[in-house]
C-alpha cells in the first residue's frame, strides 16, 4: 500500500505557515543577531508583545471562549481577538471549537483532534499538517461563539489582522525605533515562533510528564515547570478536571499569571463573574483519588484488610472534618454579610471560634492522613503494628 493510501493528505498551508517561520527564525534571526544585534528595547518589546500574544490566548481564546469561565468587556474581547491573530493559532471560533472537541473526548484517537495517545509530535503540532477526520472543521459545538460580534468580525477579517499584527505591527515599531529589520525579525518572527511553540506544548507534554492528582484516568498531568512557559496553563489535570475554572493554579504559589490578569481585570471592571471551583470540592476530589489509591497499594502488603481498614477509618474522619469545616465556614462568611446588631457581633465571634478550631482539627486530620499515605508508599510489605 503507498505512503498516500496509508495517510491523509498534507495540508500545505498549514505546513507553509508552520514551517517558514521556523525556518527564518533558525537562520536569519541569529545571524542579524551577530552581524547587527538587538538592543535593550528591542528585547523589551519583544517581552510585551510575547506576553500579549500568549495571554490573548490563554485568557481569551481558551478560558474565556472556549470554556467561558468568566465575562469580559468588549475593549477586553477586542484586545484579545487582535492578540489572537497575533499568535496565528487561527481564528478564534475554530480554535474554541476544537479545543471543545478535545475536552470532550480527551485522548480517544479518532475523536480528539490533538490526542496524546498518538504520541508527542503528533499532539504538539503533527495534527495540523494532514487531514485527519478528527481535525476538520466542525462547528456545531460553538453556537454560542457564532453569535459573538467580536469573534464573527475576527473570522471575517482575519487574514487582514494576522498580517497587520504579524508584519505591520512590528515594521511600524521597527520604523520608531529605526531597526525594521531587527524588529520584523524579533518582534515578528522569533516571537510568533516561540508563543506557538510554548502552547502546543499544553497539548503534548502537559499529557506525559507531571502529577495527575485530580483524575488520573486521563493523560492530562499538572507540572509546575510547564506552567512558567505556559503563562499558568501548565496545571493541566487540574484544568481537565474543572475546565470552567477560570485559574488553572489555584494554590497561592502556583505560578498563573493569566489567572492573575483576569483578577486584575475585574478590578478594572473589564472582567465579571470569575467562576472557580470550591475549595471544598476540591480538596475532596484530590482525597478521594488518593483514597483510592492507597487502597489499590494496600492489597500488596502483609494483612492487607487490617491495612484497608486503618485507611478508610482515617479517610472517613478527614472528609468529615472538611465537611464540618466548610458548613461553619459559609456559615461565618453569612453572619459577616449580614452582621448589623451587637448580638449578631456576639454570633460572629462564636462561628469564628468554632471555625478556627475546626480548621485547627482539620489540619490535624490531614497531616495524619499525608502520613498514612506515606507509610503505605514506603514500607511495602511491613505488617501494621498492633
Amino acid at each position: 500500500m503507498s505512503v498516500s493510501a496509508q495517510q491523509p493528505a498534507l495540508r500545505w498551508l498549514n505546513l507553509a505557515v508552520l514551517c517558514l517561520p521556523v525556518l527564518v527564525t533558525a537562520t536569519l534571526v541569529p545571524w542579524y543577531g551577530l552581524a547587527h544585534g538587538y538592543d535593550a528595547v528591542e528585547w523589551l518589546w519583544f517581552v510585551a508583545l510575547m506576553s500579549y500574544c500568549e495571554m490573548s490566548i490563554t485568557a481569551g481564546y481558551h478560558r474565556l471562549w472556549s470554556h467561558s469561565s468568566y465575562k469580559a468587556h468588549p475593549l477586553l474581547r477586542i484586545l484579545f481577538a487582535l492578540g489572537g491573530a497575533f499568535a496565528l493559532q487561527n481564528d478564534c471560533i475554530t480554535w474554541a471549537s476544537d479545543h471543545r472537541r478535545h475536552h470532550l473526548h480527551a485522548d480517544d484517537n479518532d475523536q480528539d483532534p490533538y490526542s496524546a495517545g498518538r504520541g508527542f509530535w503528533y499532539s504538539h503540532f503533527g495534527w495540523m499538517l494532514r487531514d485527519y477526520p478528527a481535525t476538520r472543521v466542525d462547528l456545531r459545538n460553538a453556537k454560542d461563539l457564532l453569535k459573538d460580534p467580536v469573534l464573527l468580525w475576527q473570522r471575517r477579517h482575519y487574514l487582514a489582522l494576522l498580517l497587520a499584527m504579524n508584519i505591520g505591527l512590528p515594521v511600524v515599531i521597527g520604523l520608531v525605533h529605526h531597526d525594521v529589520a531587527g524588529c520584523l525579525l524579533l518582534l515578528g518572527f522569533l516571537r510568533l515562533v516561540m508563543s506557538q511553540q510554548f502552547t502546543y506544548l499544553i497539548n503534548s507534554a502537559a499529557h506525559l510528564w507531571g502529577k495527575r492528582t485530580y483524575d488520573p484516568n486521563q493523560t492530562a498531568r499538572d507540572n509546575w515547570f510547564i506552567a512558567l512557559f505556559t503563562y499558568g496553563e501548565g496545571y493541566h489535570n487540574y484544568h481537565h478536571t474543572f475546565a470552567w475554572d477560570y485559574r488553572n493554579g489555584v494554590r497561592w504559589y502556583h505560578y498563573d499569571p493569566t489567572k492573575w490578569l483576569i483578577k486584575v481585570m475585574q478590578w478594572c471592571r473589564l472582567a465579571s463573574d470569575l467562576r472557580q471551583c470550591s475549595s471544598y470540592r476540591i480538596e475532596m476530589t484530590r482525597v478521594a483519588v488518593q483514597f483510592r489509591q492507597a487502597l489499590q497499594q494496600c492489597e500488596q502488603l502483609n494483612e492487607a484488610s487490617r491495612w484497608r481498614e486503618k485507611i478508610e477509618s482515617e479517610y472517613h474522619q478527614l472528609v468529615s472534618s472538611l465537611e464540618q469545616w466548610t458548613e461553619v465556614q459559609q456559615a461565618w462568611y453569612q453572619a459577616k454579610s449580614q452582621a448589623l446588631s451587637h448580638e449578631l457581633q456576639q454570633d460572629i465571634a462564636g462561628i469564628k471560634q468554632r471555625y478556627q478550631q475546626l480548621k485547627q482539627d482539620m489540619q490535624q486530620q490531614r497531616a495524619t492522613w499525608q502520613q498514612l499515605l506515606a507509610h503505605v508508599r514506603t514500607v511495602q510489605l511491613t505488617p501494621l503494628s498492633s
